[in-house]
């Protein structure tokens, strides 16, 4: 079950009133492939409320065959990684690294920039 308004954060409320669902595709790394020398890679998929922003071209470094179009900051309250990605609005989007905002010594939100995966 959910948390009482009582014991939530001010942000969790915000995020409970004001948050969109993203779907989390949670990356896991597993053992070594002896053959390939490549890791086993599985994802676990969670739906997560999430408030999503566009950015601005100050925001990110310019990389070839993006725009700032591609890019969208996150702000959560789950236990994002790097190299995670998400699905927002039909559009899949890889996590680029996080970061994690306290307020009094209290963990508040994490916030990321979201790259588009192009095919």
């Amino acid at each position: 079950m959910g948390r009482k308004n009582a014991d939530m954060t001010r942000f969790e409320q915000f995020l409970r009133r004001e948050g969109e669902d993203i779907t989390w595709h949670k990356r896991q790394e597993g053992s070594i492939d002896p053959e390939t020398g490549d890791r086993t890679v599985t994802w676990t998929t969670e739906v997560i409320k999430a408030v999503v922003h566009s950015v601005s071209t100050s925001e990110i470094v310019a990389e070839a065959g993006y725009t700032s179009e591609d890019y969208i900051r996150i702000f959560v309250t789950s236990d994002l990684k790097h190299k995670d990605k998400i699905t927002y609005n039909g559009r899949e989007y890889e996590v680029l690294p996080p970061e994690s905002v306290f307020f009094r010594g209290v963990l508040e939100h994490r916030t990321a920039l979201c790259r588009r995966l192009i095919s």
